[in-house]
């Protein structure tokens, strides 16, 4: 992801731990994880058995998403947090869309590096980079963000996920307000959380308990909590909603009670600014 979140890395005696974004890689059906990625995963399946689904479902919004956006003539993408780009993803999406889309990917995990740009070898106007996503100007000032996107016109920050490893004190509307800040007019923030969840969290103490090891901290937010983020933009229909609910297609994975899956997204546009009205 974008921030620190205490992602396994290798320890003092050089073992390579699980890895959250080659876990995510594994129920995405991808080829980037490793015998100890799956055996995690499995881990967590045992004591949150809906996982699993709600990161394919959470894979299924983005793509919806993107096509959304290029409909509306939106071709720059900057993915925060982005894990490891595998399967249909952004740039695939977008480009094939319009071919003349431009995206970048950023995360905070150097390990992801290789294998992301191995998945995105080839992808025209398209990069991986390794930042804090905290840092809005190192984000944007990096040379591959700025070689691929023109800051000077309508771009789409996705932030999928990201919020959920920023706590309340590390001032996360502040994090939001600075990309939308930047963002000429005509630009969209997209931004997908975990919810407060019961089941979530009874799974983290089932985690622990069972000594599987220790989660990362998380902040689960309420779709209230959520919605405030988009203070002072102009939400796209249907507004914060459920997952599954945003805009869904015919051929999404079904779900029963769909209302009901705790993980929230919207998606907003940057109105005009009040210093060019």
């Amino acid at each position: 992801m974008g921030v620190p979140q205490g992602a396994p890395k290798p320890d003092n005696l050089g073992v390579v731990l699980p890895n959250i974004a080659r876990i995510r890689d594994y129920w995405l059906d991808g080829d980037h994880h490793d015998d100890t990625d799956r055996e995690m995963a499995q881990r967590i399946e045992l004591c949150g058995p809906h996982v699993p689904y709600l990161v394919r479902a959470q894979r299924a919004l983005v793509r919806r998403q993107v096509g959304f956006l290029v409909e509306q003539g939106v071709t720059q993408f900057l993915d925060l947090g982005s894990g490891l780009p595998t399967g249909d993803y952004v740039h695939q999406v977008a480009t094939a869309a319009d071919p003349a889309s431009r995206v970048v990917y950023v995360d905070i995990d150097p390990s992801i590096e290789a294998d992301s740009l191995e998945l995105i070898a080839g992808a025209e106007n398209t990069a991986f980079v390794v930042a804090d996503c905290r840092d809005v100007r190192g984000v944007l000032d990096h040379p591959d963000v700025s070689a691929v996107l023109d800051s000077s016109r309508p771009f789409a920050v996705l932030m999928t996920e990201l919020l959920l490893h920023v706590p309340d004190g590390e001032d996360p509307d502040g994090l939001v307000s600075s990309y939308v800040d930047v963002l000429p007019e005509g630009s969209y923030l997209a931004l997908s959380h975990f919810g407060e969840d019961a089941q979530v969290l009874s799974g983290f103490q089932i985690f622990e308990g069972l000594r599987f090891g220790q989660f990362p901290a998380v902040s689960l937010r309420s779709r209230e909590r959520v919605e405030s983020f988009f203070t002072g933009l102009d939400l796209v229909e249907p507004g914060v909603v459920p997952v599954p609910l945003w805009r869904p297609e015919p051929g999404d994975e079904v779900v029963r009670n769909p209302s009901e899956v705790r993980m929230y997204t919207g998606l907003a546009r940057v109105g005009r600014r009040a210093d060019t009205a």
